[in-house]
């Protein structure tokens, strides 16, 4: 794909929704085109983060274990930007990224997010409010999921011998 190609797929992503052409001209210069087979970790649940990804092509999924299930939190298409936090700030990964089949993602550097904040300092003022709009609508979903957890058994704690004579805890 050429510059001009990501540039127009940046311009795709809500977070970057009315960006100028210019600063969308950096993000793509310096950003890295990977691609991912089904079934890949892009990432594995309290690594550090070290930027954001937008997938082009494919699906990834947010998941994490409880018990012996697998549990997806969110589901990325294209033109969805995985790690938004993570292009401004370190912090551990809430779950692990694994590829749903085939996907092509472009990797953006935190560094390269931060420096393009500095030099246009009005990218900044309204990337704020945008940032904050979305952490409120991720812990909102979190707290949604984690509400559904709480209701769901532990199966895995259950012995096979509980479960063939129908015992059960009441809780």
């Amino acid at each position: 794909m050429t510059l001009a190609d990501d540039i127009q797929l940046l311009s795709r992503v809500p977070l970057f929704d009315g960006f100028p052409e210019e600063q969308l001209r950096l993000l793509a210069f310096g950003s890295k085109r990977m691609f991912m087979r089904s079934g890949e970790a892009l990432y594995l649940q309290d690594a550090v983060s070290d930027g954001g990804y937008v997938v082009v092509t494919g699906q990834v999924d947010l998941i994490v274990q409880s018990g012996q299930r697998e549990i997806v939190l969110a589901s990325y298409l294209a033109n969805s930007l995985i790690g938004e936090l993570a292009l401004i700030t370190a912090n551990r990964r809430i779950a692990t990224a694994v590829a749903r089949g085939n996907c092509e993602l472009v990797f953006i550097p935190r560094q390269l997010f931060r420096r393009m904040l500095e030099e246009y300092p009005e990218l900044a003022e309204r990337l704020q409010s945008r940032i904050m709009h979305s952490v409120q609508r991720m812990l909102s979903e979190m707290a949604k999921v984690q509400e559904k957890m709480a209701h769901i058994p532990d199966l895995s704690a259950k012995t096979d011998g509980d479960i063939e004579s129908g015992q059960h805890e009441e809780g």
